[in-house]
């Protein structure tokens, strides 16, 4: 049967501008600064390409919102991947450093400053969206953010969360725990080291890097998004297995970070702004993957190659058990990075007591 027609860029579009991240020009000087009639114009730099589905999405929907909120006195610049001229894993550096005013980004990337910059994104077997949502709002976790972001030069604001994403494409079955030894797997953070230890090979590429290492066979398997970014990355063209669920990524967090200067010379009410609308993008953003993951999905089911499976219990088990291991050892030589994972673990405990009479309850009673 042929595939029902959906929206999908091709992904020589979106990845070919993560290709001159480089030589691309920045902007201006001066377009970070106040302009007349109270108006603020400031530079962000976005780590997706242009049509990446959800992510660039979400922050061109943020710097909408914006400015529709300070009734058009806050312009927001956004400058994608391939178009800031700033590589993504450079730009905590350059917020901080003023080159650019913010970034749209994910606090994984600066897990080489700071092990405590994960908990703010995403970790193996840890918080689902609304459970991440609640630490940071309630919970005490958005306390310890701004302090470590502020520690390196940065003012952290949520914005935007994925959902569960899928555990990874295989180009062969992954029948048992066993299947795993010597496996090349595009598994980048805290998930690529549970697997290194199970006897994986982590690989850390870019997304333009995947599919070509995929097909030539330089790879073994890759986690991406989820189906709607899987696809259109293309993933279900080389690969035949796709697994779930995303153990290593449960609910993925998406962050904004400003420059201090910047930040603190806006008024409180261009402040909370911004701040608001980052949270209303979290909403935002996983409906829209909700909604175009279940689409996708059964794009996904035409393919009569393509099979979706769970993986092997005894994967899962072992991931289980040897992730809170990593997680305590990558945190013990840094005291803020050690209270950062006290309060989530201990949060993400509670809300594990609370689902277990609430969501897991209803999802048992949902299905049987």
């Amino acid at each position: 049967m042929k595939p029902p027609q959906t929206r999908i860029v091709p992904r020589r579009h979106w990845l070919a501008a993560a290709a001159g991240a480089l030589s691309a020009p920045v902007w201006p000087q001066g377009s970070g600064e106040a302009h007349g009639r109270g108006e603020v114009h400031l530079r962000l730099a976005a780590a997706w390409p242009d049509k990446m589905p959800g992510l660039s999405d979400g922050v061109r929907r943020w710097a909408q919102r914006v400015n529709i909120l300070s009734g058009g006195q806050l312009h927001i610049d956004v400058r994608f991947s391939g178009e800031s001229g700033i590589p993504p894993l450079q730009l905590l550096s350059a917020v901080a450093s003023g080159q650019v005013d913010l970034a749209h980004g994910t606090s994984y990337y600066w897990a080489q400053q700071s092990p405590g910059f994960p908990f703010f994104a995403t970790i193996p077997f840890g918080m689902i969206a609304n459970e991440h949502m609640a630490w940071l709002r309630f919970g005490g976790g958005m306390a310890l953010w701004t302090r470590l972001g502020r520690a390196h030069g940065v003012v952290p604001l949520a914005c935007g969360n994925t959902g569960v994403q899928t555990a990874g494409w295989m180009r062969e079955k992954i029948t048992s725990l066993a299947s795993l030894k010597g496996l090349r797997l595009r598994y980048p953070g805290m998930g690529g080291e549970v697997l290194r230890r199970l006897g994986a090979v982590p690989v850390n590429l870019p997304a333009s890097d995947i599919v070509p290492a995929l097909a030539s066979g330089r790879l073994d398997g890759a986690e991406w998004v989820s189906p709607w970014c899987d696809v259109q990355l293309g993933l279900h063209e080389v690969c035949n297995y796709c697994y779930v669920p995303g153990i290593h990524e449960p609910g993925h967090t998406t962050e904004l970070i400003v420059n201090p200067k910047v930040w603190d010379r806006l008024s409180p009410l261009h402040q909370e702004i911004m701040r608001a609308a980052g949270w209303q993008e979290c909403t935002e953003m996983l409906a829209q993957f909700n909604h175009e993951n279940a689409r996708s999905l059964q794009v996904l089911r035409q393919f009569k190659k393509v099979e979706l499976l769970r993986l092997p219990n005894d994967v899962t088990r072992a991931f289980r058990q040897l992730s809170p291991e990593v997680l305590r050892e990558s945190v013990q030589n840094d005291e803020l990075a050690k209270e950062i994972h006290r309060s989530y673990t201990s949060y993400l405990q509670n809300q594990l007591r609370w689902a277990e009479v609430a969501d897991r309850a209803y999802w048992q009673a949902r299905y049987t």
